[in-house]
């Protein structure tokens, strides 16, 4: 059992998770729209050997192109600082990202050199989000010792998906509050003030880690030359089949999951109130929906789950192109959330359970990188099919890379069934 410190240590490290979840969601659900609302889908800004590009997209994108990029540099600094101060590095870039929102002009009173600053400080939450990704982990093998880390790694994505939610009503709820409290004589709009008062929190994350006992993880075995390519080589291999899938599905979902908000804004002209409940709820359900997912794998296996859950989730994304109405469109959205996200840890699950325990990290690694590809020019991508040809292709799209993905997946499943058949018939 987790001793009463660690106990105490756990509590505080999950104190600053669910500051840090409400901050960002709060601070950045809205964060399109207000990016639109400033005139940012119009203003052109050029890029070398890419020429004039909107700034929407490019501000949508270049956080995870940032992640990537600095991707190496986030995982040194978790290395030789530890875990506990990156991970209060990270909420302080997060929080200077988000008072860089707050603090963006309109696109009137824009220069091509302030909208690159724009860019750079949006792009900070980029390796910030690399550094809570590759600190949290350890962080938390470190407060719970070697007797109970399924505790509190259980506890720890539990509180970001309620919070999540609760953050994404809450967000919606507070640009009411703030036009009800400021009206039009507000300092900035209610979309910048919900990531001003978002970057307070995240830096508040902080305060938690400060002074956190935590317990040294033992040192790994070094393993020299041939050998340490080999091995790593072999951790390659293992995971690269497992990449095909989730960078098809990010390459179609990064046309779209950023600009859902602003999808319901302008097709339906859904209030904040609403679209943050929708929000909400499509993260909520999904999380529950996730529950029962575990018995579908015993009866039918982890792969063949995820791609009939996936599978049944593309008719609704067709059906979301055309949905005619506000209500029918947000019972679409929530059904296709689900469908699509509930097995997707039951994907990663088998990824590691063909790999070696030694080559965990490299292929969780390798999935999660892919799931990012899409995201790093997506977003720009679809503001520019936006102004052309509007959501309903843009889903089309995406609803032709999500079936690529899944038969990508079949065809694993397929393959590995294929591969056990011939086995089982030469061992007779």
């Amino acid at each position: 059992m987790i001793s009463r410190a660690g106990m105490n240590a756990a509590q505080r490290y999950l104190l600053t998770v669910g500051m840090l979840t409400i901050g960002l969601t709060v601070g950045w659900l809205f964060a399109t729209i207000a990016y639109a609302d400033l005139g940012y889908a119009s203003y052109r800004l050029h890029v070398p050997l890419f020429g004039d590009l909107a700034l929407i997209g490019l501000l949508n994108s270049v956080a995870v192109l940032a992640g990537g990029l600095t991707g190496p540099l986030a995982w040194q600094a978790v290395r030789h600082l530890g875990a506990r101060p990156a991970l209060m590095i990270g909420c302080l870039l997060h929080s200077l990202a988000l008072l860089t929102l707050s603090l963006a002009p309109a696109a009137d009173r824009l220069s091509p050199l302030t909208a690159w600053l724009l860019l750079a400080g949006v792009a900070l939450s980029g390796p910030a989000s690399v550094m809570f990704n590759l600190a949290g982990p350890p962080l938390m093998m470190q407060l719970s010792g070697a007797a109970g880390p399924d505790r509190l790694f259980a506890r720890s994505a539990a509180l970001m998906l309620i919070i999540n939610g609760a953050g994404s009503l809450l967000s919606g709820q507070l640009t009411t509050v703030w036009l009800w409290l400021f009206g039009d004589s507000a300092p900035i709009p209610p979309y910048q003030l919900n990531a001003l008062s978002s970057a307070l929190v995240v830096i508040l994350a902080t305060l938690p880690l400060v002074g956190l006992r935590v317990q040294p993880l033992p040192t790994a075995t070094v393993v020299a030359g041939n050998r340490s390519f080999n091995d790593f080589w072999r951790a390659i291999r293992q995971g690269l089949v497992f990449v095909p899938g989730p960078l098809l599905i990010s390459l179609g979902a990064a046309l779209f999951i950023p600009y859902l908000s602003l999808f319901f804004r302008q097709r339906f002209a859904a209030p904040d109130t609403i679209i943050g409940l929708l929000l909400a709820l499509i993260s909520v359900t999904t999380g529950l929906a996730t529950l029962p997912v575990p018995h579908l794998a015993a009866r039918i296996g982890r792969l063949p789950a995820v791609v009939l859950t996936q599978a049944l989730a593309i008719p609704c994304l067709v059906a979301l192109a055309f949905a005619p109405s506000l209500p029918l469109a947000a019972l679409i959205a929530i059904v296709r959330g689900m469908l699509m996200n509930m097995a997707t840890p039951l994907f990663e699950a088998e990824a590691l359970a063909q790999a070696s325990p030694t080559h965990h990290a490299t292929v969780t690694g390798m999935i999660r990188a892919a799931a990012s590809v899409g995201y790093i020019a997506g977003p720009t991508l679809s503001a520019e099919l936006q102004r052309t040809v509007g959501f309903t292709a843009i889903f089309l799209i995406a609803a032709l890379c999500y079936t690529a993905a899944v038969l990508v997946n079949a065809t694993i499943v397929v393959w590995r069934r294929g591969m056990s058949t011939s086995y089982s018939h030469f061992q007779k």
